[in-house]
């Protein structure tokens, strides 16, 4: 089994943007590189982002969609050297 080379990013789900965002920004050093009201991406490096936010205040304000209200991790996402690596992985 062929291993990642690196982390690539994390999308959380919040209702809570504005503080995750700042959270982020505070403890990782993080750099907001796009903003809406709906979506934040932010970066530590050279990646174009590490960290997305999705604020489920602006897109489900009745928390309607989960039983959490939808909160929590959407996806995490990984780097591999090589494509064959990653085939290898899946199959």
């Amino acid at each position: 089994m062929a291993r990642p080379t690196k982390f690539a990013h994390i999308v959380y789900r919040t209702r809570r943007f504005d503080e995750m965002v700042a959270w982020y920004e505070d403890v990782f050093e993080a750099k907001v590189r796009y903003r809406n009201p709906v979506l934040a991406f932010l970066t530590y490096d050279e990646e174009h982002h590490r960290f997305a936010f999705l604020n489920l205040a602006a897109l489900d304000p009745d928390g309607s969609d989960a039983p959490s209200g939808g909160t929590g991790v959407d996806h995490v996402a990984y780097t591999y050297a090589y494509l064959g690596d990653l085939m290898h992985t899946y199959a």
